[in-house]
């Protein structure tokens, strides 16, 4: 699939540092990034580091499209160079299935089945190919001097339910686990999320106050990838990350500090401390977002901002009647029942529709909202609608049995009854045949200068 050239003309591109490793066999993993890799037969492994994740995917879309690459290659999501779930990436319908054992081919659906080859040990082929100082996966703990610790051992404690693990802390509070599936998840979302909207991690005018180091709190933080990016981009900008999951890295940048803290509890913190407050993906799990939204602009200093943004799954949305109100859709009815769900437990799947109403009823200013179409599938004609729809396609199969637990259950639902339910669901979310989507919204507001 590519050669010493193409390789070279990959790290020229895109500035990521390349190596290569044999391969059992004539099996390749491409590693692309923290979440992504594309897997071809050529017998050695690239490896880079792209100066930016949308730009390399959209590249090798446009490359499959005009007959370049095979259109079989494998598109994984992973957060570390040996994927642990995998992606198709299809360019033909005969490709476009989904298998028990993975994201296959058409080929393993009807039998064909064969295991992804990957290196038992990617770090020590490394050394032994290429010496010490050119492993990619080598890291170097003896000068810690830009890290530091940010949570202790006595608050990493979770609890099991039903094979999957849950936040301990407030245990029940949050309802969809914590587990390194899930984080996964939530990683693939931030991607996806950064580059369906322009390659921006936020929207709010603040740049100017991270560029002077302005004060930075994330609300549900999760994994903590989107203060760590940030902090990256905004060396002298203070960011603290709030969630009620011990997930986090133990050790991060130096202006990056994580908490394990309950969001809607009262928050210690003075008055008017931060220039910008962000939550995503999170306003939809909250019980009480009116007195959020008064302790969120209470805590801001005069002219700071509130950032919110999340994924309206109330129903799917079609443009084109490829799904009407009358299709049979088990997608359509797992999101019914999700909704039910959860405001059984007190959240509102559909929030962030409120939050423009519910920002002003708290005193923001200049209150802004934006939506931007979020596709579940390849179906979309752009590069970049198409890959952001891969994306949520593997976001949404990969959590459809952990989101649902404990709301299905609170319905009356029994774990049985979940997994013979979630059967067609899955190949509904498959079936490329619906040209669904649903809105990405972010709303962002200023609190008054003078407040």
């Amino acid at each position: 699939m590519f050669g010493s050239d193409k390789a070279q003309a990959f790290s020229n591109n895109w500035g990521g540092g390349i190596s290569r490793l044999p391969l059992h066999g004539s099996t390749c993993l491409y590693y692309l990034g923290p979440l992504l890799s594309i897997r071809a037969n050529d017998p050695f492994l690239l490896i880079t580091q792209p100066k930016s994740l949308s730009h390399i995917c959209l590249s090798f879309l446009e490359n499959m499209d005009s007959g370049k690459y095979s259109s079989s290659a494998h598109l994984y999501s992973c957060s570390a160079p040996v994927a642990s779930h995998h992606i198709i990436l299809q360019s033909t319908q005969e490709n476009d299935s989904w298998t028990a054992a993975g994201w296959g081919s058409s080929g393993a659906q009807a039998g064909r089945t064969s295991s992804p080859s990957y290196p038992e040990d990617p770090s020590e082929n490394c050394q032994e190919d290429f010496g010490y100082d050119d492993c990619p996966f080598e890291f170097d703990d003896s000068d810690e001097s830009d890290c530091s610790s940010s949570t202790t051992d006595s608050i990493r404690d979770h609890v099991y339910e039903g094979g999957l693990r849950y936040h301990a802390y407030h245990a029940g509070k949050y309802a969809y686990p914590n587990d390194e599936n899930e984080q996964s998840r939530e990683e693939i979302k931030h991607t996806m999320s950064v580059m369906l909207c322009d390659g921006q991690s936020f929207l709010a005018p603040v740049e100017e106050a991270l560029e002077d180091g302005g004060q930075v709190l994330d609300l549900g933080t999760g994994t903590g990838i989107w203060p760590m990016q940030l902090a990256e981009e905004y060396p002298d900008a203070v960011i603290t990350g709030i969630d009620l999951s011990p997930i986090q890295p133990s050790f991060v940048p130096e202006n990056v500090r994580f908490f394990v803290d309950d969001i809607e509890d009262e928050w210690v913190d003075p008055e008017n401390k931060y220039d910008y407050t962000h939550m995503r993906f999170a306003l939809h799990t909250l019980k009480d977002r009116k007195s959020l939204m008064e302790r969120v602009i209470r805590h801001l200093k005069p002219g700071g901002y509130f950032e919110i943004q999340d994924i309206d799954a109330s129903y799917p949305r079609c443009d084109d009647h490829t799904l009407t109100p009358d299709t049979p859709y088990a997608f359509r009815d797992y999101l019914k029942y999700f909704e039910a769900g959860l405001k059984a437990m007190g959240a509102d799947i559909s929030a962030i529709q409120k939050a423009s109403q519910e920002m002003r009823a708290a005193g923001f200013e200049d209150v802004t909202e934006i939506t931007k179409k979020l596709p579940l599938g390849l179906w979309p004609a752009d590069k970049k609608l198409r890959l952001c729809g891969l994306f949520w396609r593997t976001a949404v199969m990969d959590g459809l049995k952990g989101l649902c637990s404990r709301p299905f259950q609170a319905i009356g639902l029994t774990p049985t009854q979940i997994e013979v339910f979630l059967v067609d669901v899955r190949k509904a979310v498959m079936d490329g045949s619906f040209h669904t989507y649903f809105p990405l919204t972010t709303v962002y507001g200023r609190k008054p200068l003078d407040a």
